[in-house]
């Protein structure tokens, strides 16, 4: 509890002295961009951007959690850069759009030199404005939900809760993936649809067992899309990746729907050793709400279901930045869960952003709460998770102070009922230039 305690009074402390004597200035200049004309009308241009995500985490292991020295290891508190990113935008004549972002994700003192590649490297071609764009590249236009096309910059949350990537890294790379895709915005009708040609990724063991679903390296094309009708305030997307909330700029009420679906990507083993393949299904329906009100107070509220079909009894491990070894439960080793799994997931986040001026603060201050509920086929057990925290925005998404406790499940050996909660605690500084 005493790194709990630390990090929440860190959270209240750092803004208030940072700005105690800073000029109103400093806000000023973090809302300029860096950009440069390609022309003299200034019609072509390219932007240059930066940002990085500092964390300090607290975080209680999975029994049995060991260093990379074979010692156990109950509980740990480290630093990580979870995001930094280079992002060059170059907008031509508003006929061409090319995209490149560059950077690393989750360096911290056991992964200290994490790779540096691009996530992001495509072009788009208007063929009717703001309706109608066409593209092609290494890019995030993605399927299933809002919440997986969301801009890590622009979260209620501090990072996303594991279960709206279900490709990750797998047939992707850090949700990315090459194709074409087709974007648009008419009337009050948003799509994107997207055609690809995933990762070869292979998961299939030495024996395999049988009633279970493993993941096969096909060679088919894969098919995303997902369409949402804006019945208060439009959106129109530069980049494939969405606000979560929009600090109570614009009203907006969404109702959503997608898809992901990859042929002949999925095995099963009968007792002969006989092999079936599958599609792998992954279905989404969303809603998003946020509501200014009085004085610019916002609610802002987002619910999804999501029906995940990785065949028969399929489970799947995960943790951020989960570097140690060994553990003796279910989930086996340091801040492992399960996340994703054929079944449902329900996930729906929570937000209250104060008045301007609130206790006399400069910026702005905002509360939420996320809860997740995953029914795997394969679990007895629903698996409930929940995220707590506040979001202060010193200069909106520019810079932001964030803190969050969260709660995962674990389960008893026999994976039928829950045993404990084990909380993570994290304060993390965001700056975008």
């Amino acid at each position: 509890m005493k790194h709990l305690f630390f990090i929440t009074a860190f959270l209240w402390i750092l803004p208030g002295v940072s700005l105690a004597d800073a000029p109103e200035k400093v806000r000023d200049l973090l809302k300029n961009e860096i950009k440069w004309k390609l022309n003299e009308s200034g019609s072509a241009t390219t932007k240059l951007s930066f940002a990085t995500q500092f964390w300090v985490r607290t975080t209680k292991l999975n029994d049995g959690s060991t260093t990379k020295s074979g010692d156990l290891i109950g509980s740990e508190t480290d630093f990580a850069l979870r995001r930094t990113r280079l992002v060059v935008t170059s907008n031509l004549n508003d006929q061409l759009v090319i995209y490149t972002q560059l950077g690393f994700n989750s360096m911290n003192a056991t992964s200290s030199k994490p790779q540096i590649y691009f996530h992001d490297v495509w072009g788009m071609f208007r063929v009717m404005p703001k309706s109608c764009y066409i593209g092609f590249g290494l890019n995030g236009w993605n399927g299933i939900s809002r919440l997986s096309n969301t801009s890590y910059q622009k979260t209620l949350t501090l990072d996303n809760p594991g279960v709206n990537y279900p490709n990750i890294n797998r047939t992707d790379i850090e949700n990315r993936q090459l194709g074409i895709f087709v974007k648009g915005t008419a009337g009050r009708f948003s799509y994107r649809a997207v055609l690809t040609k995933p990762f070869v990724y292979s998961g299939l063991p030495t024996t395999p067992l049988t009633e279970t679903g493993y993941e096969y390296p096909s060679e088919k094309l894969e098919y995303k899309g997902y369409f949402a009708f804006h019945f208060l305030d439009k959106e129109y997307f530069n980049t494939p990746y969405l606000d979560m909330t929009y600090l109570g700029t614009k009203r907006i009420c969404n109702l959503g729907a997608g898809f992901d679906i990859y042929p002949q990507s999925i095995a099963e083993f009968n007792g002969m050793g006989g092999r079936e393949l599958k599609n792998r299904n992954l279905l989404a329906t969303d809603f998003m709400l946020e509501l200014p009100m009085k004085n610019n107070q916002t609610i802002s509220l987002y619910s999804v279901f999501y029906s995940y079909d990785f065949g028969r009894n399929y489970l799947r491990l995960s943790g951020v930045m989960n570097n140690w070894n060994g553990g003796t439960g279910a989930e086996s080793a340091g801040n492992n869960e399960f996340k994703i799994g054929t079944g449902t997931i329900w996930y729906t986040t929570a937000g209250y952003l104060f008045p301007e001026q609130f206790l006399k603060l400069p910026g702005r201050l905002q509360l939420f709460y996320a809860f997740t509920s995953k029914n795997f086929e394969a679990l007895a057990s629903k698996l409930p998770n929940h995220d707590l925290g506040t979001n202060y925005y010193v200069a909106g998404q520019k810079l932001k102070f964030s803190f969050q406790y969260s709660l995962r499940p674990i389960l008893n050996q026999q994976m039928n009922h829950i045993t404990q909660y084990l909380p993570t605690a994290i304060l993390q500084v965001q700056l975008v230039i």
